[in-house]
This record gives C-alpha cells, structure tokens and sequence, in this order.
C-alpha cells in the first residue's frame, strides 16, 4: 500500500491547570526530518516526543507544533523563609561577637544555599505536562497517518491508470514497428527507381535486402519495448508491497525514461516518435507522483 508524505494531524487537552495543542504536518523530503517547535517546558524532552515519529514514519519533513498554555501562575522558584531566618540569625550573633556595625542584606542572605529553592511543583508539572504532550502527539500521528494511506490510495491509483495507458501506447508502438520498416523499404525501391531511370545501371535486389537490413536493424526498438514493458510490472507489484516504496519507484521511473528515451533516438517514424513523447509525458506525470510517496 502506498503512502503519501503529505498529511496533517492534530490533538487537544485542556484541564483545569493547561491547555495543550499537538500539530503535525508532513510533506515531501528525500529523507526524514523532524522539526519541532516546542514550549520552554517541554525543550529538555524533544527526543522522547519525537521517538514515535522517528518509529511509525521514513521519508518526509514532519513539523511538530507544541502550544502550551499554563492556567495557574505558580514561581518557579520559592523562598525558604526558615533558612533565610537562621542565616540570618546566626550572622546577627556573629555580628555581636566581632562588634561589626554592617547590615545583613536580604539580597545576600537569597544568594545562600538553599534559600531560594526550584519549586517542585514545576518538575511535577514538567512529568506530567511530558506524558499528555506525548499521548497527543501519538494521537495526532495516528490521524496524520491515516490522511497519509488515504493520499497514497489515490496516487496508486492515478499511477496505475498512467501504467495501463503506457501498455496500451506500447501496443500501438509494437505493431507500427514493422510497418516503419515496410514503408522504407518501399520508398528506398521508389527512390532508386526514379533515380536510376534512364541509365543503364541496375541495382540488384541483395544491395536493397541489405540496406533494408541495415535500417531495420538500426530502428529495432523490440528489446526496450520488452524492459519498458517489464519495469511497468515491476512497478505495479512494488506499489501494492506494504512497506515504503518511493526510492524504488524513483528507481524504477529512471529505468523507464531512459528505455523511453532510447526508443526515441532509434524511431525514423513521425508517427512513433508522437507516441514515444505521449509515453514520456506519461511517465513524466507517474514520477511527479512518486515525488509524494513515502
């Protein structure tokens, strides 16, 4: 089954102390890449959010958007009045064993250790604010998925009505072939005969096999034909393999273009070479889509 690298998926939470919106976008890259754009909060835990992407996708640019929105205001950090005191009552007694007139600042007492503390409340809502940011990221990825295999459904099937119509040009090709050749063979006997009328020369029939011969050889296109036709089927079985495709389909479209353009530097026939072009637009067309598969 084909999938798209083009999807979009999105989740919401909202209690009584956040709100929180996991975005997901995806689109084409040879490779994968992640960029996530996440809250201050949520900065340390970029590798456990994006562990599930990393898991479930191969190829594509997959942007993540957290936003978070805290509905209480706590500090993040606390004053331990209780230490603060006893710093400054043992600096007092200090004071009054050396006879030191100096003032005991509060700003130097808050540089003491332990006075100003992390708030543990933070680190608790840091855990728990990890845990549902990685739940709604999990969530939209599923959503973002499922839009994925419902693109990759449609490019499977416009790739397959583009395959059905080469085979079909390709038949027409295969049966004009020999008749390219018929024609100049006819030509090649009108030419010679108007151009030796009225002359004694003679141009015998094993001069004109020859060069009949020659020219057939030359505008023999059966063999491309036949790798054409078995890179198509190729293609057909490689898009219904449940796994990420896209390079080689890649693959196998350079195969078909350079078959195709083979087959257009042999044709000496108007005709075939308009259908060898409508086969190139064709396939042109098959590898803009491949362009978006996973």
């Amino acid at each position: 089954m084909l999938k798209s690298m083009t999807g979009f998926g999105i989740s919401e939470y909202k209690d009584a102390k956040r709100t929180l919106r996991v975005e997901l976008r995806s689109v084409n890259n040879r490779f994968l890449k992640i960029d996530s754009r996440l809250p201050d909060a949520l900065q340390a835990f970029e590798c456990k959010i994006e562990k599930s992407i990393r898991e479930k996708i191969n190829r594509g640019t997959v942007l993540v958007s957290v936003n978070y929105q805290s509905l209480l205001q706590e500090s993040e950090y606390v004053l331990n009045c209780a230490r603060l005191k006893e710093y400054y009552r043992l600096l007092s007694d200090v004071k009054k064993e050396i006879g030191s007139r100096e003032k005991i600042s509060v700003n130097t007492l808050t540089m003491l250790p332990g006075v100003l503390q992390k708030n543990k409340n933070n680190d608790e809502d840091a855990n728990a604010l990890l845990s549902i940011c990685v739940s709604l990221v999990d969530d939209a990825l599923t959503k973002m998925l499922h839009m994925r295999e419902i693109e990759g459904r449609h490019l499977e099937e416009e790739i397959e009505q583009r395959k059905t119509g080469i085979l079909v040009m390709l038949d027409k090709i295969e049966v004009r072939s020999p008749v390219v050749v018929q024609e100049y063979s006819k030509r090649l006997q009108s030419r010679v005969a108007s151009l030796l009328a009225g002359t004694n020369l003679e141009l015998t029939d094993s001069n004109l096999c020859r060069e009949i011969a020659l020219f057939a050889d030359r505008c023999d296109i059966s063999e491309e034909i036949s790798r054409l036709k078995s890179h198509l089927y190729q293609l057909q079985e490689t898009i219904r393999l449940n796994e990420p495709v896209g390079r080689k389909l890649d693959f196998l479209v350079q195969e078909m273009f350079r078959e195709t353009n083979t087959m257009c530097s042999k044709a000496n026939d108007s005709i075939m070479l308009r259908d060898l072009v409508e086969v190139k637009t064709e396939i042109e067309k098959i590898r803009e889509q491949i362009f978006n598969i996973e």
